[in-house]
């Protein structure tokens, strides 16, 4: 197949991410993949990096109309069987250019789909939408739609992040990851820090975002733990963070359509203390590969991070399943696999197989 995936993110966020591995995977399946995306960005030079093909070009906000000539001359040069696409911006330039190419499109923003004439045109033009998370469809993510959606989760390379098992350990250390919006819930983490004993640590690792380090380090030196909790700043490659943790902590109050953080921390064998929100309903097992607190809720997590570091061979357990389900479901030729079906049976015509990944 040749396959063209659109990234018009600015960053390399959960949509980004998921659409430079969808491109990687099918590339390591033998299939001819370019994406589309702005010329010298962050997404254009992680794909590149990934030895992906990369054509630059820009339909980002002002850039769209100007970017429509470029894309349609693109889609001639490359034909691809299919375009897939992790925005509207693509979903709405393939809509408009691109009418006689199947196109997917990827839905990982926690915003409701748009409604008006206008993208319900745009919506008839896309043969497929993709979630990555079962509770966006249960929540109404599939807005208007009448056509065909599938549940393909978002992939984790399991083979980057190996297990942490032989390591040694040396002090209990829980370990967060993501930037410091206070979406994300840090000040859960701090205030559940203060209630467990000194020798427990933490670190988080994320760059500021609406809250900079040295607020939330006050916020931590007013409650006296300071000295117990590191802020690491923007980590890029976050293996050795989480191969020296002993549990990993995702803290959101919301959002989490996808967690790339607790997928790396599950796939290195950490169990997971999770708020019970969307997609991490959907990731973790509660008591099997890690456990959900109520979003917010310090004195919950705390709790559950004094039983699991009082039972060790509990949190080996947990770490050991939350290792298996990311190899058996999320892992790269899994996923790949569910993608290489499904982008077949489009280009062929055929009735697209239903995909949920369950519990």
């Amino acid at each position: 197949m040749r396959i063209l995936v659109t990234i018009n993110c600015l960053g390399v966020d959960a949509s980004a991410a998921g659409g430079i591995a969808l491109a990687r995977m099918m590339v390591e399946t033998g299939h001819y993949v370019t994406i589309q995306a702005a010329p010298d960005g962050p997404v254009t030079r992680t794909a590149a990096a990934q030895g992906l093909e990369c054509t630059g070009l820009n339909l980002q906000k002002s850039a769209f109309v100007t970017g429509l000539l470029p894309f349609r001359k693109l889609i001639r040069s490359f034909a691809p069987d299919v375009i897939v696409t992790t925005r509207a911006d693509g979903q709405t330039a393939s809509a408009t250019v691109a009418g006689d190419v199947p196109m997917v499109r990827i839905r990982c923003d926690i915003r409701k789909p748009r409604s008006g004439r206008f993208w319900k045109r745009v919506d008839r033009r896309t043969n497929l939408v993709v979630f990555p998370s079962p509770f966006m469809i249960a929540r109404g993510y599939t807005g208007e739609r009448e056509g065909p959606v599938a549940v393909i989760p978002h992939p984790v390379d399991t083979d980057l992040y190996t297990s942490r098992e032989e390591r040694e350990v040396f002090e209990p250390l829980l370990v967060s990851i993501g930037r410091l919006s206070p979406m994300k819930g840090h000040r859960t983490l701090i205030r559940a820090l203060e209630l467990l004993p000194e020798n427990v640590k933490a670190v988080v690792a994320g760059s500021p975002s609406q809250q900079s380090a040295d607020e939330l380090e006050s916020f931590a030196r007013s409650l006296g733990v300071e000295k117990r909790i590191t802020f690491a700043g923007k980590v890029e490659d976050v293996r050795d963070l989480i191969s020296r943790g002993t549990i990993g902590v995702v803290t959101s109050l919301g959002s989490e359509v996808v967690s790339r953080a607790g997928m790396e921390m599950m796939s290195t064998g950490l169990p997971l203390l999770a708020a019970a929100t969307n997609g991490l309903l959907d990731l973790v097992e509660d008591g099997r590969t890690g456990l959900f607190h109520s979003p917010g809720n310090y004195r919950q997590l705390a709790s559950q991070a004094a039983f699991l570091l009082r039972n060790p061979s509990m949190a080996l357990r947990m770490g050991r399943s939350a290792r298996k389900i990311c190899i058996d479901r999320l892992s790269y030729p899994v996923t790949a696999e569910i993608w290489n079906l499904t982008l077949k049976a489009l280009i062929e015509g055929n009735k697209i197989p239903s995909r949920r990944y369950h519990h």
